[in-house]
């Protein structure tokens, strides 16, 4: 009877250990996910100061990774995983922005072109971009981050604010 009572005891620290490291586990997803939400209201206040022709594409650029962060906060909720993937293809992007399985393929679409825009060359683009473009830009993505935030948010002090 002892002995069954030291492997009882043996199978309660075990269950305790596992909820201590389920515990952890959810409070470092919980943070990096809140960290993630941070780094987006971060870009997009730096994109806010940089909203004139000259600096449009570290405007774009910044929006740009305000974007990539909270698809990888969406990423990490919805997967609940620690560490999202540095990379999204367009099928993920459509997944994880769509909502109920309707993809919203005009944030799709909105959000690839943002990032096909960071990654052109062609300074001619970004020299003809005036103060309205841009604002128009942020604008948009102003929206997309307050929409999506609140799929990320498990609380009201998480939410994305808006810049404008």
């Amino acid at each position: 009877m002892n002995h069954l009572t030291s492997i009882d005891e043996c199978r309660d620290s075990k269950d305790n250990k596992d909820r201590l490291l389920k515990i952890q586990e959810s409070t470092i997803h919980s943070k990096s996910m809140i960290k993630m939400q941070h780094f987006v209201q971060i870009y997009m206040n730096s994109a806010a100061r940089m909203m004139h022709p000259v600096s449009a594409h570290v405007c774009i650029l910044f929006s740009d990774r305000a974007l990539g962060c909270m698809l990888k906060a969406l990423y990490m909720k919805e997967n609940n995983c620690i560490f999202p993937s540095s990379y999204f293809s367009l099928q993920d992007v459509i997944q994880l922005t769509g909502q109920n399985s309707i993809p919203d393929l005009d944030k799709v679409m909105f959000i690839d072109t943002v990032n096909f825009l960071v990654g052109c060359n062609d300074a001619l683009i970004f020299q003809h971009m005036d103060a309205s473009q841009l604002q128009k830009l942020l604008n948009r993505v102003d929206d997309v981050l307050i929409h999506l935030s609140a799929r990320v948010a498990s609380n009201p002090s998480e939410l994305y604010r808006s810049i404008f």
